[in-house]
């Protein structure tokens, strides 16, 4: 990204800052270029990194339209703009709502639902849900976690309904499941640096079938390098997965023992804990089906933090504790992290109103 361009996102602190930034299409579209592109145009077809501008040469049957170009690979001639073969593939809407509604959603510290979203963009509930799914797709991180990394699980769902004909599971019945809750399975990276202006490790999560061990060796092995320093609690899946890292620490809940010198699970509790209040504050119901999408959200979330300082806290018991506070990272400045990786995640339209994930895997980021 140039630093014009930085500088521009550097000013937007306020909504009257991001209505004059946004204001304008074509620069929009520039500010999305620089964002997609960081490096120079790339075609997304096959890779190569020269192409020409064909805006406004006639095509045929009609002239260019600003912001498209074609690949100048000879055996390619890929045609193609900013948004092509990203989640905002083929859209309808301008650009400058799209930057409106990446900004608004991230300067929500937790989201923001999509009727509300709706309301403030003048568009349809379901184009603002898919505006939301296209930012969590966006998000997904990809590369493994490493140093140390705490593992928890928590389980998805609320208190089930009660009926007369139909005992809740798990009453006396062998074989039977004793929750029709979801199981999630959270991973955090510690921060490696708590020195002022360092960045919060980054946190994942994901749906795990029955917390079966394996369901959850395949989870944290997708996303942690075996070389990490591990911490859980005392299950006894996570002592067996343990047994595949270079370290692995535990403490022991049932017997009261929370912390033991720098070992503990707090931060990935701290992250459980933050899912849920995201769920229950704002978007009140998430489907199992869609759930890692939402997941990726929170942990993008998460990981937008900087260290800002340190202070001493005295707990009643006249406990000193050092905590370390932290900062997010202004919204504006967060975009360039969401587009950075938009190529190759590719989501579409289904014919009932829902999405199809083509890809989730980015491509050239």
């Amino acid at each position: 990204m140039s630093e014009t361009m930085l500088a521009a996102l550097s000013e937007i602190r306020t909504l009257d800052d991001m209505v004059v930034a946004f204001g304008d299409e074509e620069q929009c579209r520039r500010i999305l270029e620089s964002m997609v592109w960081r490096n120079g145009r790339i075609c997304p077809a096959c890779g190569y990194k020269r192409s020409i501008a064909i805006a406004g040469r006639d095509t045929g049957k009609r002239r260019a339209r600003p912001g498209l170009y074609q690949c100048s690979n000879g055996d390619c001639r890929f045609q193609f703009t900013v948004t092509t073969h990203t989640p905002l593939h083929a859209t309808k809407l301008p650009l400058h709502i799209w930057l409106k509604a990446m900004w608004l959603l991230l300067q929500s510290d937790k989201g923001l639902s999509s009727v509300r979203l709706a309301e403030v963009l003048g568009v349809s509930q379901p184009t603002a849900w898919r505006m939301g799914h296209a930012l969590r797709l966006m998000v997904a991180r990809e590369h493994m976690l490493d140093g140390t990394v705490e593992i928890d699980h928590f389980y998805l769902g609320g208190n089930p309904r009660k009926h007369p004909d139909n005992p809740p599971p798990g009453r006396g019945r062998k074989g039977k499941v004793k929750t029709e809750k979801t199981p999630v399975m959270a991973i955090v990276q510690r921060p490696a640096d708590i020195t002022p202006g360092s960045n919060a490790g980054d946190a994942r999560a994901a749906v795990v079938s029955g917390l079966s061990l394996r369901a959850a060796v395949r989870a944290v092995e997708t996303q942690v390098e075996l070389d990490a320093h591990l911490m859980s609690d005392e299950a006894k899946a996570f002592v067996a997965i343990g047994e595949s890292f270079s370290m692995h620490e535990t403490v022991n809940h049932s017997s009261g023992e929370y912390v033991r010198n720098a070992v503990h699970v707090n931060s990935a509790e701290g992250f459980n804990a933050r899912v849920r209040r995201t769920i229950a504050g704002v978007f009140h119901h998430i489907s199992p089906e869609l759930a890692d999408l939402y997941f990726h959200e929170i942990g993008f979330r998460w990981s937008q933090r900087i260290a800002v300082s340190q202070v001493v806290r005295k707990s009643r018991s006249g406990k000193e504790t050092t905590k370390t506070l932290w900062s997010r990272v202004p919204p504006a400045l967060q975009l360039q992290q969401v587009f950075r990786a938009a190529i190759g995640r590719q989501m579409r339209r289904s014919h009932d109103g829902g999405i199809i994930i083509k890809s989730s895997v980015a491509v050239f980021g």
